[in-house]
């Protein structure tokens, strides 16, 4: 298991992430949102059981929010009385594809002034060796939300640059660790010591969004030296030699 520093840069690229997507695009709901950052504790929550979920206290976020920011219709959707819940199922976009190595991600609503607004996201079971109370201590918490808040005041920006200089970087996962939860990438650049894992959504009608992350290892071909990602609206470039990430979104 990793240190509880290692958890840290996962989680800042989480809420930066939701940081800069929420400046500008979605207004008055993305100010609440960010304001409630400021003070995580009263406003958000982390449970942990078979998976992590992260729950708002006070649901800003509407469904078609979401649904922008994904850019794709869910996998499925379930309603039951005053909660709707969408599941986004990410399997690899290779011709047959492992059902064991897909990704999902659940989202859960509840129904307020007439509004499906977000209350909850829960993260697949395959990432509890990362996201756990064992790593996900209350100072990593605190530094990533602040982080969100921080950002916020930033106006309109749709890019940000952190330093990853404070982080400890030798905890990052190593080549057989990145193969053991995610298993065989699908594609591979030898020349160059790089992994790439794109994804889809399971069951979208017409060309599918598709995720997209490259890692490139350094001399050693052990350590990560650089990871690019591309979702919709979001792009994200880290620098693990110069400890610098970027992250951007384009509207």
């Amino acid at each position: 298991m990793k240190p509880k520093k290692s958890l840290r840069l996962l989680t800042v690229t989480l809420t930066a992430l939701m940081a800069v997507a929420l400046n500008g695009c979605l207004i008055n709901r993305a100010v609440t949102v960010r304001d409630q950052f400021c003070d995580f504790d009263s406003n958000f929550s982390l449970q942990f059981s078979d998976s992590m979920t992260f729950d708002f206290h006070q649901p800003v976020l509407l469904d078609t929010d979401v649904l922008w920011l994904a850019d794709a219709d869910p996998t499925e959707t379930i309603e039951s009385g005053n909660t709707r819940r969408m599941i986004f199922v990410l399997e690899k976009d290779i011709d047959q594809p492992d059902p064991s190595t897909n990704l999902q991600l659940e989202l859960g609503f509840e129904l307020l002034d007439g509004k499906y607004r977000l209350a909850e996201v829960e993260f697949d079971p395959r990432l509890n060796s990362i996201m756990n109370p064992e790593t996900l201590d209350h100072a990593a918490i605190t530094a990533a939300s602040q982080s969100m808040c921080d950002t916020g005041k930033n106006g309109l920006s749709r890019q940000v640059e952190i330093d990853l200089s404070g982080q400890q970087l030798d905890t990052l996962p190593d080549r057989a660790e990145i193969l053991a939860i995610l298993g065989p990438p699908t594609g591979q650049d030898i020349t160059v010591d790089s992994f790439t894992y794109q994804y889809r959504l399971k069951g979208q009608r017409g060309e599918p969004v598709k995720a997209r992350f490259t890692v490139w290892f350094d001399h050693t071909g052990n350590k990560l030296a650089r990871m690019d990602s591309t979702y919709s609206h979001f792009h994200t470039s880290t620098d693990f030699v110069e400890k610098i990430m970027r992250v951007q979104v384009k509207i």
